[in-house]
């Protein structure tokens, strides 16, 4: 564990924690880099002799006032400190005690080193500056203790807040397992989604701030499979309230739940560790063993037995001796080393050459070891017998030298295996065939590519393994072993999701889940390729670049990007997390567009072939990857392509706003009509003002930075109204019976235009049964309309 340039460590009594102040650990950069100043300026005064004094008389008069000021500046920023300390205190009453006992002792301190630091630069005390400095040494020690006592006092609010908010979302996956009510869900996700939003901003801002690589990339892969999870979770549950007798699909839908609380979990163990005790199973009940263990740390792999039986014959070398127990030592260690090669050389994926090229390594491994641990060699390797020692370092030096081709060979093989993946393609092939038979009904190709996909998934997850052990880093030691146990988890709900599907093969709804199951496989399988190149470059010495680096901010090109060439630019983290945050919302809002729409006691399956569900869909596509922008992932790569998607998004928008003025028309006077209306009126100037942001030009990093934040908030804003507006539609067609299956393509097949009627006999949008026309419309298009 890191520490920040205090000795850091904490010990937990029951829920609580009790502060040793000599012994405090720091787990932030932020309370870190609040530290520095305050041990800057204790230190300038505790060496006041080195700094101020020359033979027992100031250097100057400028030095002394200096001094002086630094003491009192340093009482005054004290008392503003504790006085901040003590407000906190006041808003968590569980931590009062303590907050109020840390500010007193901080406020002490501080005055206790300005009196002492007044006395020791008086005229008549210069003498004794060498006596009192004992006294300002304890006196600034008491000041860093309480000051950090404060600090991570007030850090354990912080994620007291976190955990709250993951209560909250826990609280709502109860009430969404439990509820069978279509529109009691809808309620309920709406509500789920808003605490989504805010646990994404709150574990956003620690994953910033912890000092911890293995805790940082532990809290980017929960916070990415809770995103993911909860896409999945909208399309099980669905699947399950329309088919609840299905086995299949409750148990796809209760994997995904379970899934979601282990992520949950794995987040709550990040922020809380050494902060706050945090339960086994604060979320979920049972964790399988099969799936391997939930916080991944270091891991025994085969990068790291070759590392540490690496560090002992260094250890040998030096003192060139080998004594019993570091001969047992050795020989545990080479165990190991040869226990983790069995997934390589056990493999069905790993070619017969790479197996046996492993297995001689080995052995030329175990030759080397028996050389360096006979008996001769111990007896006669003392320290004081040169041609012995000098025996003994040659013997050492083979043997690293085996051990460094073993380790290049493994690199070798993991990588050759994941290269055949991506070469192949066969994720790619078995998913588009498999959501192509689904699409087109035919449920014996479904069941074939669900085999292939079963053989798909274990190969994938060999490969990951192997790849988790030539992991040379924390972040890529974590990554890869989240990798293998997120696709070992997914996989089977995947299969799962398909078994419904071919029981109920006219289901829309199940087919769609299975496709929302596809896209998060290839997900994942796009996350392995970024993760393939980090290796590859920490094992060839390479640098990988920074992850949270926005590659498309700016760009050269269109849209107010600079036109001269640019590097990538890395966004700073409040930017970052402001953009990542207004597309979660966008996000939250666009997957709310369908089951807002299903409020209805039918399925959304029956409706999707009507204009306004068509362009919804367009639209919270397009949103969909504008939100993926903000992560830097998706197909749009750059600033000009967001616009432009933008520019789309406005322009489907005054589609949509056309179509449902001629949907208006059929429903009568009434206060659904009123709130559709009020509603779709504001559709217009949202639209005017997405447009108008799009144009706007822009130079340089800050406006670019600031039109693509507004851009997208604006999107997100348009978004809200649309999600509104769909559900209003489907309001006052339930209550006033107008049919709402039919599509209006011969409408909006002609450039979408908006078209002029005679009379209400024009209208596509019915009535049903009683007043349903039998008389084909008449159409009067007009290019000149426009809204």
């Amino acid at each position: 564990m890191e520490h920040g340039g205090l000795p850091t460590s904490m010990n937990s009594v029951g829920n609580g924690f009790v502060f040793d102040p000599r012994n405090l650990e720091i787990k932030t950069a932020s309370v870190e880099q609040t530290l520095v100043p305050l041990v800057t300026q204790i230190s300038t005064l505790v060496n006041l002799k080195d700094n101020v004094v020359a033979g027992n008389r100031p250097k100057s008069d400028r030095a002394l006032r200096s001094a002086m000021k630094i003491g009192t500046s340093l009482a005054a920023a004290v008392e503003r400190f504790a006085t901040v300390g003590e407000t906190i205190a006041d808003e968590n009453p569980d931590i009062q005690p303590e907050m109020y006992d840390a500010c007193s002792e901080a406020r002490i301190a501080g005055n206790s080193i300005s009196h002492l630091n007044n006395a020791l630069i008086d005229d008549g005390n210069l003498g004794a500056v060498g006596v009192e400095k004992g006294h300002l040494v304890r006196a600034s020690r008491q000041l860093l203790s309480s000051v950090t006592r404060v600090l991570l006092l007030a850090d354990r609010v912080v994620v007291k807040n976190i955990l709250r908010a993951e209560d909250k979302v826990a609280y709502s996956l109860t009430k969404l397992e439990n509820t069978t009510n279509f529109t009691e869900f809808v309620k309920i996700f709406t509500e789920f989604g808003g605490e989504m939003v805010q646990l994404a901003h709150r574990s956003g801002e620690r994953q910033q701030d912890l000092k911890s690589e293995k805790r940082k990339a532990q809290l980017t892969v929960a916070r990415s499979n809770l995103e993911r999870m909860t896409m999945l979770l909208l399309t099980a549950s669905k699947t399950l309230l329309r088919h609840p007798d299905s086995k299949a699909a409750r148990q796809c839908r209760d994997g995904v739940f379970q899934q979601i609380r282990l992520a949950l979990q794995l987040i709550a163990i990040c922020v809380g560790d050494g902060v706050m005790a945090i339960e086994a199973n604060r979320y979920c009940s049972e964790i399988d063993p099969a799936m391997g263990p939930l916080d991944i740390g270091i891991q025994l792999t085969a990068n790291v037995s070759i590392k540490q039986l690496m560090e002992m014959l260094e250890m040998v070398r030096m003192t060139s001796t080998i004594n019993p127990s570091t001969r047992e030592r050795l020989i545990a260690a080479l165990g190991s080393l040869c226990e983790m090669t069995t997934d390589f050389t056990e493999s069905s994926f790993t070619a017969v050459h790479h197996r046996e090229q492993i297995l001689d390594f080995l052995e030329e491994c175990r030759f080397e070891m028996s050389n360096l641990i006979s008996p001769e060699a111990a007896v006669n390797g003392g320290p004081n017998e040169d041609p012995s020692a000098d025996s003994l370092e040659v013997t050492v030096e083979r043997l690293t030298r085996r051990l460094k081709d073993l380790q290049r060979q493994l690199q070798l093989v993991a990588m050759d295996q994941i290269a055949t993946v991506f070469r192949n393609n066969e994720d790619h092939q078995v998913l588009t065939s498999m959501k192509t038979c689904s699409v087109s009904g035919d449920i014996d190709g479904v069941e074939k590519y669900l085999e292939k996909f079963r053989h798909h998934a274990e190969h994938v997850q060999d490969v990951c393994r192997l790849l988790h052990h030539i992991s040379m880093t924390d972040g890529l030691h974590v990554a890869t072993g989240h990798a293998e146990r997120n696709l070992r988890a997914l996989a089977p709900l995947t299969l799962l999701s398909g078994q419904t599907l071919c029981i109920h093969p006219s289901s829309r709804i199940a087919r769609e889940n299975l496709e929302v199951f596809c896209d998060t496989w290839a997900q994942h399988i796009n996350d392995l390729s970024k993760m393939t190149k980090e290796l590859e470059g920490a094992a060839s010495g390479r640098v990988a670049a920074e992850k949270q680096a926005y590659m498309s901010l700016p760009r050269p090109g269109k849209h107010g990007a600079t036109t001269k060439p640019s590097k990538a630019i890395t966004l700073d983290v409040e930017d970052q997390q402001k953009i990542e945050k207004v597309g979660l919302e966008m996000k939250m809002l666009t997957a709310e567009v369908l089951p807002e729409g299903s409020s209805l006691p039918e399925s959304w399956d029956e409706y999707s072939e009507n204009s306004i569900v068509k362009k919804a869909k367009a639209m919270s596509s397009m949103s969909y990857n504008m939100y993926l922008f903000t992560k830097g992932d998706g197909p749009l790569k750059t600033t000009h392509d967001l616009f432009t998607q933008a520019e789309f998004f406005a322009e489907q928008a005054n589609k949509m706003y056309r179509t449902v003025r001629e949907f208006a028309f059929e429903v009568p006077g009434s206060a659904e009509k009123n709130d559709m209306l009020s509603i779709l009126d504001k559709i217009p100037f949202h639209c005017q003002q997405l447009q108008l942001l799009v144009k706007n030009p822009t130079v340089g990093k800050t406006a670019t930075f600031n039109k693509v934040y507004s851009v997208i908030s604006e999107t997100k804003s348009l978004m809200n109204e649309i999600a509104k507006l769909v559900t209003a539609c489907f309001v006052c067609a339930t209550k006033f019976e107008i049919e709402f299956r039919g599509t209006s393509v011969s409408r909006t097949a002609i450039n979408d235009e908006y078209p002029q009627r005679n009379s209400r006999e024009s209208t596509l949008w019915r009535r049903t049964p009683s007043i349903r026309r039998t008389v084909p419309p008449q159409l009067h298009l007009s290019a000149g309309d426009n809204l």
